[in-house]
């Protein structure tokens, strides 16, 4: 790796380990700068595995904010820029993490009756399931669908 790249990425890392100790003092938005701060660094460097690990590290803090649907989308950003194996791997895990823990919060969401808040989660999701899961989620969004636009049960 370039020298120059090497003395950035040991800035990035740093700048990622002060934003996960805002996190812990609960400063999320703090840290999502300081995150977006250092992303603007890598994009100007093309250093897009650095890229990759703030995007995780985003992900981890939608997560924790409770915005599921960004944290998905901060996650695929992560995997698509993720060079080297091990990293891509542990990003696809944690995609995995979280499209179940979407799974959940929209369950939740259909059960206190936010209808249209669970089929955007199910929509959202569905490409990232398995295919038994597919099936279940697929079989849900139509009678979502059908409840909500054609106003099943009335």
């Amino acid at each position: 790796m370039d020298e120059r790249i090497m003395i950035i990425a040991e800035g990035l890392k740093g700048m990622n380990n002060s934003a996960i100790d805002l996190i812990k003092n609960g400063e999320y938005d703090k840290a999502q700068t300081m995150f977006e701060s250092a992303e603007s660094t890598c994009r100007l460097f093309q250093y897009n595995d650095g890229m990759g690990m703030i995007r995780a590290s985003l992900a981890n803090l939608s997560v924790m904010r409770g915005n599921i649907l960004e944290a998905l989308a901060h996650i695929e950003m992560a995997i698509s820029c993720y060079s080297q194996c091990k990293e891509r791997e542990n990003a696809c895990e944690m995609q995995r993490n979280i499209v179940m823990i979407a799974l959940e919060a929209g369950m939740e969401k259909e059960n206190s009756g936010d209808l249209e808040g669970a089929l955007e989660i199910f929509e959202r999701i569905l490409p990232h399931l398995n295919e038994k899961r597919v099936a279940l989620v697929s079989a849900e969004i139509k009678s979502l669908k059908e409840y909500i636009f054609h106003g099943g049960g009335e």
